[in-house]
C-alpha cells in the first residue's frame, strides 16, 4: 500500500548509498510495495528500493 507510515522505519533518517543529484541524506516518510520513499534533505522525495539506504 503506497503512502503508508505505520511502520518500523518510519521517521528515521537515512543515508543513500548511491547519491541522487548530489545529495546523501534523508528521511525515511512512507512504505511502497518496492521499498520506500525518502525525502531528502533538498525537500525532494524519491521511491528508493529497500538495498538502496542505509538507516541511521
Amino acid at each position: 500500500m503506497a503512502g503508508y507510515t505505520d511502520f518500523p522505519e518510519y521517521g528515521r533518517e537515512c543515508e543513500l548509498i548511491k547519491p541522487w543529484r548530489g545529495y546523501r541524506h534523508g528521511i525515511v516518510v512512507a512504505l511502497t510495495d518496492t521499498g520506500f520513499i525518502v525525502r531528502l534533505t533538498s525537500g525532494a522525495e524519491i521511491e528508493v528500493y529497500s538495498d538502496e539506504i542505509r538507516l541511521c
